[in-house]
Parts: C-alpha cells; sequence; structure tokens
C-alpha cells in the first residue's frame, strides 16, 4: 500500500506543502507571514485532495533551514509531534541540498555537466540585508554531495569566494531574493526560473534522498544577531 507523506517547509517568507500519496503528488505554497495559523489548513487540504488525513500520514520531510529562525522552528515542531503522537517518521533537509538536487535533475544542468565533467554545484540563499548563505555540491551519479560545510557570508565575501571557486553551477532562491544571480562571475552557468526555487515536491524528494533523521534547525546566523539587527 502506497505511503502519505508530507513535505513541509517554514523557512522563507512562503509556506510550502507538499503531499503525496497512492503514487501522485500535490503541492501547494502561500506567502504568509504568519505561517504558523496557514500551516495546518493548508496541510488539510492538499491532504484531501489526495484522499488522505493527519491520521494516515506515514512520514513527515521537513527543511530544517537556514531561513527565518523561528519560521524553521514550526516545521520540525510540528515533524517532531507527528513522530511523538503518531508514530510517523520523520526525514528532515536542508535548503541548500533542495537547491542542488533540483538544479542537479534539470536538463540545463545535465548540458552543462557534460561539459563541465567534475564541475560543482553551489547553492545559494539570502540571508539578511546583504548577507548569504552558500554551500557547495561536488556531483555524484544519484545525488550532488556537500562539499564542505555552509557559510554565512557578507556580499563582498561571497562574491570573492564564487570569483575563486573556479568552474561551477549556481543554484539559487531567485524566488526570495529575485537579484541572487547578480553575485556570480561573469558567464556563470545558472539554473532556470523553474529551479531557483524551493519547488514543494522537492521537499520530500530531498529529504529522502538524503536521509537525514535530525530535528536540529540549521541556522548558521546567530539568532541574536538578527534579533539585534531588526531594532
Amino acid at each position: 500500500m502506497a505511503e502519505t507523506i508530507i513535505g513541509l517547509c517554514t523557512s522563507g517568507t512562503r509556506l510550502k506543502v507538499a503531499v503525496t500519496a497512492g503514487g501522485r503528488i500535490y503541492q501547494a505554497q502561500k506567502k504568509e507571514y504568519n505561517q504558523e495559523k496557514a500551516l495546518f489548513p493548508l496541510i488539510k487540504r492538499e491532504l484531501k485532495k489526495a484522499g488522505a488525513t493527519l491520521r494516515s500520514v506515514n512520514a513527515v520531510c521537513a527543511a530544517r533551514g537556514p531561513g527565518r529562525f523561528t519560521g524553521i522552528r514550526i516545521s520540525l515542531t510540528l515533524a517532531g509531534a507527528m513522530k511523538a503522537l503518531a508514530g510517523a517518521r520523520v526525514h528532515t533537509v536542508t535548503l541548500f541540498e533542495i537547491l542542488a538536487l533540483q538544479a542537479f535533475d534539470c536538463a540545463p544542468y545535465k548540458t552543462w555537466a557534460a561539459k563541465n565533467p567534475g564541475g560543482r554545484i553551489a547553492a545559494l540563499l539570502h540571508a539578511f540585508k546583504d548577507e548569504y548563505f552558500c554551500q557547495f555540491f561536488r556531483p555524484s551519479a544519484r545525488r550532488p554531495l556537500p562539499d564542505g560545510e555552509p557559510v554565512w557570508l557578507k556580499e563582498g565575501e561571497l562574491k570573492e569566494l564564487l570569483a575563486a571557486a573556479g568552474v561551477f553551477y549556481a543554484a539559487g532562491d531567485s524566488e526570495e531574493h529575485p537579484g541572487i544571480y547578480a553575485l556570480l562571475p561573469p558567464g556563470t552557468a545558472a539554473a532556470p526560473g523553474p529551479v531557483s526555487k524551493i519547488i514543494p515536491g522537492y521537499i520530500i524528494k530531498a529529504a529522502l534522498a538524503y536521509g537525514s533523521k535530525t530535528l536540529k534547525p540549521l541556522y548558521l546566523k546567530p539568532a541574536k544577531y538578527e534579533l539585534e539587527n531588526k531594532k
């Protein structure tokens, strides 16, 4: 019998939900500031489309960051509750892994990779004001693998890092920050628009592919620093 799996991302300005059931995928997103209020109605709506309920959920896949300090915890708290109360399995994934896998699966990347064997993928995210997150991935047969730890950098520092990185393929979230590809060195190949954002269905696909079960959030940026800069 096919399992029912839900995917959740509350790390950015858009709440993202996906449901897989019966071999089909249902997905939705909503730009929402108070995502904790909109989360359950959106989950229930997508579950209803799939002919499922919260009680029938077998697994929860949650994005664990980086992103908003309070936002990340919404998905992880729900995943933990579903595990404790309903026995659902939990799989977690970073936004870097989602972006890298989306790029890895797209046709333009495959064409680029054939001409640039061994070329890495750089997953890029906007953090706050003039600050960004970046992580490199190296290609493998099934999925891109992390090549070093993710970093949090000022705009100038990121430009220096990318300029010295050699040949790479950029996978950024331009839905959250439309100007993210402007940071790239001239001539750098970048993922097309449809995969330059977090696709809800890929929360599930990437979480299952990378196999992490930790509920530890990936903040990168200290919460104290973020709160101080909002004053």
